[in-house]
């Protein structure tokens, strides 16, 4: 007998939930602890992530995807937001736009990939229920807290878990600890 088989449904779209948030939110919470910010990269991957459902979402003939509009709009946030960074280009932003650049790289990463993510999962497995019970939502959320504020504690302290010529070595930009300290053989953050 395989006591897998025997979970509920709703504790299975639990667990894809919950697992398919615990990287961008752990990481989030990683890179704002240990260098106070998003990383180009992670926003990035955000938008692949993100364009790409909206993209299958549009495709999708006109008839069948009435009612998606909000979904449409929703998951157009991280393309206004990198086409926001391309018109500001090489310039300084002023102090009233780099603060909204922040906020929409935020929402893109925070609001929109684990939306997207649960798109694609209701999608390739439309017989998934919703997760409608409070309960579970709870737990989903409080899943969600943990992962960041584990990742953010442990980039805040990363100097107990990694040395700076661990960081070196796999070329990771280095933490604060190890450009003030001079532990770096490489005074300039990579």
């Amino acid at each position: 007998m395989d006591p897998l088989k025997d979970i509920e449904p709703q504790w299975r779209t639990l667990v894809v939930a919950a697992v398919a948030l615990a990287y961008p939110v752990g990481i989030t919470g990683f890179e704002l602890g240990a260098y106070g910010e998003i990383f180009f990269d992670n926003k990035f991957s955000a938008w692949i992530t993100v364009t790409a459902t909206l993209i299958v979402l549009v495709l999708v003939p006109r008839k069948k995807r009435e009612g998606l509009n909000v979904q449409i709009w929703i998951l157009a946030i991280p393309s206004l937001w990198l086409l926001g960074r391309f018109a500001i280009g090489l310039s300084s932003p002023s102090d009233v736009v780099h603060p909204l650049i922040f906020v929409g790289g935020a929402v893109s990463f925070a609001l929109c990939v684990p939306y997207a993510i649960y798109l694609i999962v209701r999608i390739a497995n439309p017989d998934l229920p919703d997760l409608r019970d409070t309960r579970l939502r709870i737990i989903l959320a409080l899943i969600a807290i943990t992962f960041f504020g584990a990742g953010y504690g442990i980039g805040l302290r990363n100097e107990l878990l990694q040395t700076c010529e661990e960081l070196e070595v796999h070329d990771e930009e280095l933490p604060a600890h190890c450009l003030d300290n001079g532990n770096s053989t490489d005074s300039q953050s990579k």
